[in-house]
């Protein structure tokens, strides 16, 4: 490197040397000075009303802010004004007040204290108790809100344990009554979805679809699946009903004389659906009473909850009560024939056989109508009749009505 560029490169660094030390001239000719001025500003009361009445004087924005500072006895005479202000009021509204003017102001709250306080401690002291109160309870706030929603919560599980366990038409009742309830809508929504379906089953459709369109998809759908579940289950038991309505006596005894095959529930649905004749020639011989008044009570339930305005049970008791009559008669018919003479109970026999004109007949309903024939009477006896006593009237009988009696007899009778 030549001498000229080793000369110029040394100019230039003598320059930003002084370059340098202006700056830092300048700094502490202006910052120290400002960092000063702004002590005293804050902390000599003397120099900070003269500071404001100077700066008061600028023009614009600048003049205008601080010609609009009070002065510190401007200051205290606004706080002493306050402060009797707030004095005078009761102490709940006191106390509101300054609340907000402390989150706002902190020193002017302790300035504003401290004055009330020297005009009355008493009541200074019970505007302070209020404020920590007031405060006490903002940070309790949340716990106090979590306890509510806590409650609330519990109440409402306690609702949705009530609807589970309680019947199901008395929780559809409930249903039809409070369905526009939404609080109501968020209980059921909470309630067990097999629970749930087996009462909406028995809902009218319109309403059913309201509430399944309120609750979630998969709540939704998962009802949907229980309630489809259930119609395929009532559906199934009618058909029962009716293969069981031409079986013979002894036949469907068997199977709808008690619970081992069905539940009581779902016999109240086939017994629901079978000829009233045909219910009640089967109940009349359950010796079982409490069986009796227990399908009674299941299938009232189920025709309410099917809405069904009928008189089945009453008409199914009044076939009973025919047939225990019936029964009777026939027993002591058969008591009666047991003693008489075989050639004498044959004639009879051959009689009643040949006719099968109806002689008695019993309507539960209008499409319900038993006819009782000779024919129907005479074999009914016939097979109450001690078997010695039947074998010794069929050999005196003619040929012909001793076949057609066997034959009968051999035949299932519904």
């Amino acid at each position: 490197m030549d001498t000229a560029n080793i000369n110029d490169a040394q100019k230039v660094d003598k320059k930003k040397g002084w370059l340098k030390i202006l700056i830092i001239f300048i700094i502490a000719l202006i910052v120290i000075p400002l960092g000063v001025l702004s002590i005293l500003y804050n902390f000599n009361q003397t120099f900070k009303k003269k500071a404001n009445e100077f700066l008061s004087k600028a023009p614009g924005a600048v003049g205008e802010y601080f010609s609009n500072i009070p002065t510190e006895v401007e200051r205290k005479k606004m706080i002493n004004y306050l402060s009797n202000y707030y004095l005078d009021l009761d102490s709940s509204t006191a106390a509101e007040k300054i609340y907000i003017l402390k989150k706002d102001d902190e020193k002017l709250y302790v300035d504003l204290i401290k004055s009330m306080n020297s005009s009355s401690s008493v009541k200074t002291e019970e505007i302070l108790n209020k404020i920590r109160n007031m405060e006490l309870r903002k940070d309790l706030l949340f716990s106090v809100y979590d306890e509510v929603l806590k409650e609330e919560e519990e109440r409402l599980n306690s609702e949705v344990t009530r609807i589970e366990r309680q019947d199901i038409l008395l929780s559809k009742n409930e249903i039809e009554h409070n369905y526009n309830d939404k609080e109501f809508i968020k209980i059921l929504e909470k309630v067990d979805s097999n629970i749930l379906g087996e009462i909406l089953y028995y809902i009218e459709p319109e309403l059913k679809d309201y509430i399944l369109n309120s609750f979630n998809i998969n709540k939704k759908n998962d009802i949907l699946d229980v309630i489809n579940k259930k119609a395929e289950k009532i559906s199934n038991l009618e058909e029962i009903a009716k293969v069981y309505e031409t079986k013979p006596l002894n036949v469907a005894l068997e199977t709808l004389g008690n619970t081992d095959t069905y539940s009581m529930e779902d016999l109240a649905v086939i017994y629901s659906n079978l000829p009233v004749i045909k219910s009640a020639e089967i109940l009349s011989n359950i010796e079982d009473q409490n069986f009796v008044k227990e399908l009674f009570t299941n299938i009232i339930r189920y025709e309410r909850l099917q809405n069904l305005e009928t008189d089945l049970t009453q008409n199914i008791s009044k076939g009973i009560k025919f047939f225990n009559e019936y029964n009777k008669k026939i027993n002591e018919l058969a008591t009666i024939y047991d003693k008489m003479s075989s050639d004498a109970v044959a004639k009879i026999v051959e009689k009643m056989i040949a006719n099968t004109k109806s002689v008695t007949s019993i309507e539960l309903a209008s499409e319900n109508i038993l006819q009782i024939s000779d024919r129907d009477i005479i074999l009914d006896v016939f097979e109450k009749l001690k078997k010695q006593n039947q074998s010794k009237i069929l050999e005196l009988m003619e040929p012909e009505a001793a076949s057609e009696l066997t034959r009968l007899l051999a035949s299932p009778r519904n």
